[in-house]
């Protein structure tokens, strides 16, 4: 949990409390929800033309709000093959399925739609949020299963999806032990599943949000999870905390950071790795894609998806977590990457 969630916790208190907020609903059970979408075109607040940073092309955001007290602190999500279908996770362990509209031939967002909303269920069949597994935080697809890193607890999930893409009961996956080693708010931020360009293709990977206390250094560590992976790090540069992983089409790794520091606001980084250095004993560094602070949309950036569009374009989408607080925003973000 960064310093950010921990002062929005309790403006998020009193949400249930205001007018309007939340529909009467038996939030035991999926349901379908609307979701207001409000697109925007420029990334930066003072340069409204500009579209390209570095080698990133933004194609639009979105802004989403939804009548559902359980909608928001959208902590990860993975994307159909398509870039349109999608699973995010949210930090009170729900998921939300749903479908982005995109403008034909251009891939920039215009809405959301086909929006359903339910629990994930721990292996006792309770609700996470009810359990010792509530605060999810990074997720992983593998086919019809999806992997859900819970952070303070230091555990794994596994879920097996219905043909609708509903989540069943969850059961646990061994982890090193190592892992249960991590800051209580600092543990498993970023889950992925290493690509078929890596010597461990299949394995999950997992990225801790920053260095456990009482560390030799402040880079921080990566985990490559089965009986042939091992432990990594992932150079700190700077105050910037990770939030996420991916692969592109490619192979290559990417890892979306998160800086927060009073009074100074929020900052996004996106960093690139190649695959072949993702191995145990490894320390990364990785090319800088782009950074951006609060002149520019963004939020609390969480989430990372990415796909392969129909012109062949690496299609990088970001989500932010608001932490469920009127005073931070639900954004998408997506960007068409120069390979």
């Amino acid at each position: 949990m960064s310093p950010l969630r921990q002062a929005a916790f309790a403006l998020a208190a009193m949400l249930p409390f205001l007018p309007g907020f939340g529909q009467a609903q038996n939030r035991t059970q999926p349901r379908d929800i609307t979701i207001e979408a409000f697109a925007f075109e420029h990334f930066s607040a003072f340069e409204r033309e500009r579209r390209q940073f570095g080698r990133l092309t933004f194609l639009g955001g979105l802004e989403l709000r939804a009548r559902d007290s359980e909608f928001g602190g959208f902590s990860a999500a993975q994307t159909e093959p398509d870039g349109r279908g999608f699973i995010a996770i949210t930090d009170h362990g729900s998921w939300l399925r749903a479908r982005f509209v995109e403008e034909a031939g251009t891939g920039k967002l215009t809405g959301i739609d086909q929006a359903r909303i339910g629990p994930l269920l721990a292996p006792n069949g309770r609700r996470l949020k009810e359990t010792r597994y509530f605060d999810a935080e990074g997720a992983a697809r593998k086919g019809s299963q999806l992997f859900v890193s819970v952070e303070r607890s230091h555990d794994i999930l596994q879920f097996d999806l219905a043909a609708d893409g509903t989540p069943g009961r969850g059961r646990l996956i061994e982890v090193p032990a190592e892992v249960k080693t991590l800051a209580l708010n600092g543990g498993m931020e970023g889950l992925g599943v290493m690509p078929r360009q890596s010597a461990h293709a299949g394995a999950l990977v997992a990225l801790a949000e920053k260095a456990p206390p009482g560390a030799a250094s402040t880079d921080i560590p990566g985990f490559i999870l089965g009986a042939s992976g091992g432990r990594f790090l992932v150079r700190r540069i700077g105050s910037f905390d990770v939030t996420d992983v991916n692969f592109l089409p490619a192979g290559d790794m990417v890892i979306l950071e998160r800086r927060f520091i009073p009074l100074l606001g929020l900052g996004m980084r996106l960093r690139r790795i190649p695959i072949a250095e993702v191995k145990p004993g490894a320390v990364l560094t990785g090319e800088i894609l782009i950074e951006a602070d609060l002149s520019h949309q963004i939020d609390n950036m969480e989430a990372l998806m990415i796909h392969r569009d129909a012109k062949g374009r690496a299609i990088l989408t970001l989500m932010s977590d608001n932490n469920f607080s009127i005073l931070q925003r639900n954004l998408v973000l997506r960007f068409a990457l120069d390979e």
